[in-house]
C-alpha cells in the first residue's frame, strides 16, 4: 500500500488492517457513503482544532484535524450498526504514538459518544462517532 499523508487515509487503513469484515475500496470509503454494499464505513475529514505551534523552523509541530466515521448496516439492523461503530470507536481511540502508512499519529481521541444518524432511504441504520486527531505536521 502506498505511503499516505492524510489522517483520512490513515484512519481508513487502520480500520482495514484491524477488522476482518471491512476492506478499503469495498466497504470502507473516504468522503462519501456509496449505495452498496449495505455494510459500509465512510470516513470524513472536517475542521479540527488549531495546530500546536512552536518556536523553531516549522510553522507548527502538531496538526489537529478531526474525523467522523459513519457506519451503515443492513436494513433494520440497528444492533449491527451500533456494535460495529462501538468496536471501531474503541479500536481507533486506542491509537497513539504510531505511524500509519507514513503518517505519524500522536493520538486519536474520541470526542463524544456514538451518534445515531437515523436510517437512510432504504431503512439502513447509520451510526457515527467523531475523533480528535493529533498528527505530526
Amino acid at each position: 500500500m502506498p505511503t499516505t499523508s492524510t489522517i483520512l487515509e490513515a484512519v481508513g487503513s487502520h480500520i482495514d488492517a484491524n477488522n476482518a469484515t471491512l476492506t478499503l475500496g469495498t466497504n470502507i470509503t473516504y468522503g462519501y457513503m456509496p449505495e452498496t454494499p449495505d455494510l459500509c464505513v465512510a470516513v470524513y475529514e472536517y475542521q479540527g482544532q488549531a495546530p500546536m505551534e512552536t518556536f523553531g523552523s516549522a510553522a507548527f509541530e502538531v496538526d489537529r484535524p478531526s474525523v467522523q466515521v459513519v457506519v451503515r448496516a443492513a436494513k433494520d439492523d440497528y444492533p449491527a450498526a451500533r456494535n460495529l461503530a462501538q468496536d471501531l470507536r474503541i479500536l481507533l481511540a486506542g491509537v497513539s504514538d504510531t505511524t500509519i502508512n507514513g503518517l505519524r499519529v500522536v493520538r486519536l481521541a474520541s470526542n463524544g459518544s456514538l451518534l445515531p444518524l437515523g436510517s437512510d432511504d432504504l431503512d439502513r441504520p447509520r451510526i457515527a462517532f467523531n475523533l480528535d486527531c493529533f498528527v505530526d505536521a
